[in-house]
């Protein structure tokens, strides 16, 4: 009778400690959620790429200290510096997905790299955060876009272009960009289509190396094409070969660049872009009175950041962190810890509309099927600041880009 009595009331303690505390609350808590950052902070992109990695360490403090963490769990960045070489950041990635907890996100800032990584994530479970190349978000996965994609990218700047074109006949472009996988992101035919479709005449493309600094050859050859104005996708010192160049030979043309063309580049030599255009994701540094910017002017402050962290990507690294907490946090509300996986994340991601972090900072639209968001704005560089160029389609607003997206992915 003893034994029966003993057996009762341990099996009515453990009933009682299973209703108390939930078994599965309790195991299936992480103790830290572990996102990557691996990209270019040193070489040829840093001068615009490297504050992505200040722009997520503060956010990530941002989350712990003032949002609570995921659900209370505290997230982690862990950064790799790849120098812009992909084959270092494939050595990279391995070392880290191999790690225990492995990372959930990877957030790579380097199109070499990321178009690499775009199927090694499927197979390895994990999430991808990548630049706007179509090699790197299609066919579908588990890739998702910073912004953009760069023709579509480009084709704001077309739109714009032909939107205050005065004169009867085509506005005429040639296209100047580096021979890698960056630089001709934006060589696609859906670019080309929606040139002329919008009825702006390509009249050169030249390619020329990351290392390349004397492009007089080049624009010799697009000079004599008389174009109106130059088209690249390029960052740091690219734009800067391809300006100097244009200078040296005395012509009177400007650059109208992608996110490449931000602040980061523009500093290098302000009054070498006087007046060129850039299309980038995310509201302006020059803006003081947004809300959005006040909030990050005010961690670029607390964390002792110079004036060399303010770039786009800088933004990226805010916009990389709370989209992995809004996401992973509606995640875990619907199916608990215990079921988070990748697909429940990308079921959030998918439904990601009209996101607008930080007060419309930026603004983030995915689906299943659309792997970058749309959002986008023009600036023009007056006296070193990135500001609206004014006339149709040059105001302060996002404007939608065209779907350039290849016909069998979409």
């Amino acid at each position: 009778m003893k034994s029966k009595g003993l057996i009762a009331a341990g099996v009515l303690f453990a009933f009682l400690m299973g209703v108390t505390f939930p078994i599965n609350a309790l195991a299936e808590k992480p103790d830290e959620y572990v996102v990557a950052l691996l990209g270019d902070m040193t070489g040829p992109y840093a001068s615009v790429v490297g504050p992505m990695v200040p722009g997520a360490q503060d956010a990530v403090q941002y989350v712990n200290q003032e949002l609570g963490g995921i659900d209370g769990v505290k997230l982690k960045l862990i950064c790799r510096d790849n120098t812009g070489k992909a084959a270092l950041g494939l050595q990279q990635y391995a070392e880290l997905i191999g790690m225990k907890p492995k990372p959930n996100f990877f957030g790579v800032p380097h199109t070499p790299t990321a178009e690499a990584l775009r199927e090694k994530i499927v197979k390895d479970d994990a999430l991808g955060f990548f630049p706007g190349s179509v090699p790197d978000l299609y066919p579908q996965g588990n890739s998702y876009s910073f912004y953009a994609l760069y023709p579509e990218q480009s084709a704001i700047f077309i739109k714009w272009l032909r939107a205050n074109w005065t004169e009867k006949r085509n506005p005429r472009i040639a296209i100047i960009t580096w021979d890698q996988a960056y630089g001709r992101a934006i060589l696609t035919q859906e670019f080309f289509d929606f040139c002329k479709k919008m009825k702006v005449d390509i009249v050169a493309k030249e390619l020329f190396g990351v290392r390349d600094v004397d492009l007089t050859t080049h624009m010799v050859r697009i000079r004599a094409k008389k174009p109106d104005w130059l088209v690249t996708n390029n960052v740091g010192s690219g734009p800067i070969a391809i300006m100097r160049a244009a200078k040296e030979l005395g012509m009177d043309i400007k650059l109208a660049n992608n996110v490449g063309g931000d602040w980061g580049t523009i500093r290098l030599d302000p009054e070498l872009f006087e007046g060129c255009i850039s299309v980038m994701h995310c509201a302006s540094y020059d803006n003081m009175d947004h809300p959005g910017i006040k909030k990050i002017y005010g961690y670029l402050k607390k964390n002792n950041r110079g004036i060399k962290e303010q770039t786009g990507f800088y933004i990226l690294g805010w916009q990389y962190i709370l989209m992995v907490h809004k996401t992973v946090t509606s995640a875990v509300v619907k199916v608990g810890w215990d079921k988070l996986d990748t697909d429940a994340i990308k079921y959030e991601l998918n439904h990601l509309t009209d996101w607008t972090p930080l007060d419309g900072v930026v603004k983030v639209t995915y689906t299943d099927r659309v792997r970058q968001s749309h959002w986008l704005r023009i600036y023009e560089n007056k006296d070193g600041k990135l500001v609206p160029p004014g006339g149709k389609l040059g105001g302060t607003d996002f404007i939608e880009a065209p779907n350039l997206i290849p016909a069998k992915y979409r």
